[in-house]
Parts: C-alpha cells; sequence; structure tokens
C-alpha cells in the first residue's frame, strides 16, 4: 500500500509546531539525559495562567445535572447555536465595539481548524496566498494541505539588522509593491503576532484593507492574541463585518481562556463568507462541540452581565505583561542580544547570531533551558530564536533563572 504523494511530501516536512512541541515534550528531555524537573523551557507556545473559576462552574452544573449532560451530546447546528453565537457578538461588541448579528458568525472546532476552512471556501489551487516573515509556522502547512500547488508569496518585515520591524509606511510601501505583482488571492496574518508579539499598526492595515478592496482579495486577521494586547488597540480590532465585507476574523479562546485543549474558535465575517463556510464546515466537522458551546454561552451571558469578565481580561493582560518585561529585563542583564519589545502575546525573537538549529541544541544540552528555532517561522529567523514567557506567567522568577544558567554557559 502506498499513502498519498501530498502526505508523503509532509511527512518528509514535518509540521514546526508538532516539533516545537515534540522538543518540549518530556520525554524528548529525558532522551537527551537531562532532567525533566530541572528544565527550564521557553519553547510553549502555550499560556499557563488559571481559566476562568466561573467557566470552570459552568462544566460543573453541566456535568453534575443528568439531562444537562445528556442534552450535551446532542447534535449542534454546523454555525453553532444560536445561543452561543449571540454570546459571542455580544462579547465583541462589549469589548472591542465590533457590531455583529449571529448571521455574521460561524462557531467551530478551533481556530485551527476554522483557519483550513476558511482556504478550502476562498481560494484556489493555483491562487497565490501572501504570509509575512516571519508569521506563525502552522500556515504554510495547513496551505499546502488544503490548496496543494497554491504559491505562498512573503513579504519580510523584519529588520534583521536593526533588530527591529519596519515603519508602518515602510511595510505598507512594500506591500503595495508585491501585491501588485502577485496579486494574492488571501492575505493571512495574526495581530498581536505569533512569533514576534508585535501589532500591526492601523496605516499597514488600512493600506492592506483597500488593496483587498480594490483586487477583490480576502484579508484574515487571526486574533489569537487580541485580548491579550499591551498597546492601545488599533482601530482595526473594532472593525464591521458590514463595513469590511472581504474581511475575516479569527477567533479562539485558547489563548485567553486558557482552552488550548477544550477546543473552541469563531469566524466573523459577511454573511456570504459565513454561508460558504457552513458548507465546508458540513463536509470537515459536520459541527461544532454542544458542551463547550453550552459552556462557554452561558459562562460570557454571566461574566458580562456582573464584569467580571473584563476584569478577568484586564488581570490575565497585566500578567502577561508583566512576564514580558521580566523576559526583556533578563535578556539585556544576562545576554545583552538584540530582542524585541513585545507589545502583546506570549512571546519575543532574539537575535543569537549563529545558526538557530545549533544553538538551540548546544545550549539546551549545556544548561537545560530550551528555546525555539526561529526558521520555521520564516527565513529571517535563521539566526534568531522564539522566547515564549507564556508557560511561566504564574512563575515569573523561573524566567530570570533561565537567562542566567545560559549566561553562565556562554561566558564559558
Amino acid at each position: 500500500m502506498e499513502l498519498s504523494k501530498l502526505i508523503q511530501e509532509m511527512m518528509n516536512e514535518p509540521s514546526p509546531i508538532r516539533q516545537i512541541m515534540k522538543m518540549a515534550s518530556r520525554q524528548n528531555i529525558i532522551n537527551m539525559g537531562l532532567n525533566p524537573d530541572e528544565v527550564i523551557s521557553y519553547g510553549g507556545g502555550w499560556v499557563g495562567h488559571h481559566p476562568p473559576e466561573q467557566l470552570r462552574q459552568e462544566y460543573g452544573n453541566i456535568c453534575n445535572d443528568i439531562e444537562k449532560f445528556h442534552d450535551a451530546g446532542k447534535y449542534s447546528p454546523t454555525l453553532g447555536f444560536e445561543e452561543c453565537r449571540e454570546a459571542i457578538a455580544k462579547m465583541e461588541k462589549e469589548l472591542f465595539g465590533v457590531k455583529l448579528g449571529i448571521e455574521n458568525i460561524i462557531i467551530g472546532q478551533s481556530s485551527t481548524q476554522l483557519t483550513h476552512d476558511l482556504l478550502v471556501a476562498l481560494a484556489n489551487p493555483d491562487d497565490k496566498i501572501l504570509l509575512f516573515d516571519p508569521t506563525y509556522a502552522n500556515y504554510p502547512g495547513q496551505i499546502k494541505m488544503t490548496l496543494r500547488n497554491a504559491k505562498i508569496v512573503r513579504q519580510r518585515v523584519l529588520d534583521t539588522e536593526g533588530w527591529e520591524y519596519k515603519s508602518e509606511e515602510e511595510m505598507a510601501e512594500d506591500f503595495k509593491e508585491i501585491y501588485e505583482k502577485e496579486k494574492p488571492k488571501i492575505v493571512l496574518f495574526p495581530s498581536p503576532d505569533n512569533p514576534s508579539s508585535q501589532v500591526f499598526g492601523d496605516t499597514f492595515v488600512k493600506t492592506i484593507a483597500d488593496m483587498c478592496h480594490d483586487g477583490k482579495s480576502f484579508m484574515i486577521v487571526d486574533y489569537a492574541y487580541k485580548t491579550q494586547c499591551f498597546i492601545s488597540p488599533p482601530k482595526y480590532f473594532s472593525w464591521n463585518p458590514s463595513d469590511y465585507p472581504f474581511m475575516i476574523a479569527l477567533h479562539s479562546n485558547s489563548k485567553w481562556g486558557r482552552g488550548l485543549g477544550r477546543r473552541l474558535g469563531w469566524v466573523d465575517a459577511s454573511e456570504e463568507i459565513i454561508e460558504a463556510m457552513e458548507r465546508v464546515q458540513q463536509c470537515t466537522i459536520l459541527c461544532p462541540d454542544t458542551m463547550h458551546q453550552f459552556a462557554f454561552a452561558s459562562y460570557i451571558n454571566k461574566s458580562l452581565a456582573d464584569g467580571s469578565l473584563k476584569k478577568y481580561l484586564e488581570e490575565v493582560r497585566n500578567a502577561y505583561k508583566k512576564a514580558a518585561d521580566a523576559t526583556i529585563e533578563a535578556i539585556d542583564e544576562f545576554l545583552g542580544l538584540p530582542r524585541l519589545i513585545p507589545q502583546g502575546g506570549l512571546y519575543t525573537l532574539m537575535k543569537v547570531n549563529e545558526d538557530a538549529d545549533e544553538f538551540v541544541k548546544r545550549v539546551l544540552k549545556n544548561t537545560g533551558v530550551l528555546f525555539i528555532p526561529g526558521k520555521g517561522f520564516g527565513d529571517s529567523l535563521k539566526e534568531a530564536v522564539r522566547i515564549s514567557y507564556g508557560p511561566h506567567v504564574e512563575n515569573i522568577g523561573v524566567i530570570k533563572e533561565g537567562f542566567k544558567r545560559v549566561a553562565d554557559y556562554l561566558k564559558k
């Protein structure tokens, strides 16, 4: 028997995200001859804070009631339950001023699954998809899996010499040139970004929007870290589908609600795009998870009413800002290497001035400190590592200890 040619190719090109998770796994650490309990990892793209207690209670209410638990086993509509979509619309309006109707929302299994289905719904196998360099490492694999021969076009947004993002004006001019030349069908990017934790400004994103409007392209903004933005939110965080029918907002509760394994995501878009997504989702997941929707909708409605959602999100945002500051301070104190100041999210990028793969292996073997090599996020990061403070947000002292270990080793 022979597997498909596509999957054979992809098995020879492992997902950078899965490789990251494997590298940070307990068994891999043991295989390297290290004690997992002594390893300090900056590798995880996951959050360490606790989920809202009220959300946990909602799951308990379902599980402790025979009839509620029975009801939670039924099929959901493919779009998701109206009650859950209404709760999401209320939340988006309350937090960001986005005006949505339930007809503008589809609930999915996760933002990863929804990205896959969006690519199916919006693009053809011979279309071009524009990604930034650097950007989320899972996008290229998803594009190849869904569109096979689609061409990925990259725009470099990081100045590797000065180790800072280019100015908005420079990025906007670069985008215009690339867009006119390549005519991409989709422009896809996260903001705040993974892996850089930078937030793209209004001038740049408005340029993208204008070009996509005139060129009949789609703009997908991945908002996985939207509620963990440390700076004043840009205006496009509040854009409405009725004003920007070519824009798709991709959401998840995995980062802010610590629902990494309780998979739930949703998309905000025009009615036409939501109808297309419904047809695709009928063939992929059939329907989103019922129990997650019941618990999530009940939690959102109650926490918006009593003000606890805003309080929780503010506490979480402040905790990650504190962890980000501690990370930058430790890099500056112990290593003095170029780094980016996070504007949101879980990460920073540090330039190590050598092949990052070799640097990561050498440092892990000799110090028990794990970084993630940057090349999976784009060619601009071949000599850089992604550093995640996300797993250590409730134990910030560990952050400083890790960089001290690395500094002591490098000095030798």
